[in-house]
């Protein structure tokens, strides 16, 4: 008998209050089966459109991750202070 993996249901209003609690570090979203819905999330994400949790547009980063289960979108709350601070 095979073995289907079951993926949740990102939570993305729970990503990004998670983000928004630890700027500067990168929180997972979710996990997508394709790598072409993940890449499409995560221009959702940092353009607000569609996720209202990542409003206002633009707040947000994110990236996409391939691994073994699929395609990992990882978002961020940029750290206003680190963008300020000299190096």
């Amino acid at each position: 008998m095979s073995r289907q993996s079951v993926q949740r249901r990102p939570d993305h209003q729970h990503a990004a209050s998670q983000a928004r609690q630890i700027p500067g570090h990168w929180v997972l979203a979710g996990t997508y089966g394709s790598s072409a819905s993940a890449a499409s999330t995560a221009l959702q994400v940092r353009t607000g459109e569609r996720l209202p949790a990542y409003l206002p547009g633009g707040s947000f980063e994110a990236e996409v991750r391939l691994t073994q289960d699929g395609a990992d979108v990882w978002v961020r709350y940029p750290d206003p202070q680190a963008e300020g601070a000299a190096p």
